[in-house]
């Protein structure tokens, strides 16, 4: 009944010239595959751990299925693999072996990774360490959301890994300091926390208007002592008043201190400051 369902997908993405992707659970493995496997490396003269072997089910798994798919007709740049496992080590495991047998493209993700940071600091690890080697084609982060909540997490969090790794761009960057005892104030935090809004929020009509502002940097730094660094190195940047500073906020410009801001409307300032910015650096010429 498999093969025949198996079949009948791979025929359907040829009739419409589709992809196909497979993907292998660990959790509903191929029995027969799975025991002979055990069988023959409890006969091995150097047997290994039963998790080894189960990731070798795995990837046969996934190869033979691909192997079918080709000989019904598909072709190889059509194929997709995905392992589905839920630990960060046998996630790695798996496609290192993958990447180190086949050429097919390779969807990455943990499943079952979990609710909130937990998940989101799994499934950033397991992808990142195979990111970096460079293994994968794909990325999905498998998230358990909260009750009444959306999807759009995943596809945050995938994003700002991708362009943590340096990856690709999907939005400026805003870099923003911890806090510290010279950071008595909340300001700092409650303008980072507005920046990134903005970001968020103009991102759809930045994207149309002003191509490559998604590579911007920007900075919104709490004292005087990193805070002009940090802001130099970014291609904007704030250095907000810490304890016993000058309530005064420089600005810096492409490595350059532009003005200083000053009052209650600092947060606002800012804000007009950086839309000029991206206007003039990234508008189309008339």
């Amino acid at each position: 009944k498999k093969d025949t369902q198996f079949s009948s997908i791979v025929e359907k993405a040829l009739e419409y010239g589709k992809p196909v992707r497979i993907g292998v659970n660990w959790g509903s493995l191929d029995q027969e595959l799975l025991t002979h496997l055990m069988d023959e490396n409890a006969q091995a003269a150097n047997p290994v751990s039963a998790r080894a072997v189960m990731h070798e089910a795995i990837v046969q798994s996934g190869l033979l299925s691909a192997e079918r798919a080709r000989e019904l007709g598909l072709g190889a740049d059509r194929i997709i693999i995905s392992a589905k496992v839920s630990q960060v080590q046998d996630l790695v495991s798996v496609y290192t072996m993958l990447a180190d047998r086949c050429d097919y493209a390779l969807h990455l993700g943990l499943t079952e990774a979990g609710m909130g940071s937990k998940g989101i600091v799994a499934s950033s690890v397991a992808m990142g360490i195979l990111l970096q080697d460079g293994i994968g084609d794909t990325i999905r982060y498998s998230l358990t959301p909260e009750p009444g909540g959306d999807r759009t997490l995943e596809v945050q969090a995938a994003q700002e890994l991708l362009q943590t790794m340096g990856i690709r761009s999907f939005v400026p960057i805003v870099a923003a300091c911890p806090g510290c005892g010279r950071t008595t104030s909340t300001v700092f935090q409650e303008l980072a926390k507005d920046v990134q809004q903005m970001v968020r929020d103009r991102m759809p009509e930045w994207r149309q208007k002003y191509p490559g502002v998604e590579t911007m940097n920007l900075a919104v730094m709490g004292c005087i002592v990193n805070g002009p660094g940090e802001s130099k190195h970014a291609d904007i940047g704030i250095s907000l008043p810490g304890t016993g500073e000058t309530p005064a906020a420089p600005v810096f410009i492409d490595g350059k201190k532009a003005m200083t801001l000053r009052g209650a409307n600092i947060a606002a300032e800012f804000k007009d400051i950086v839309e000029g910015y991206i206007a003039q650096r990234y508008g189309r010429p008339a």
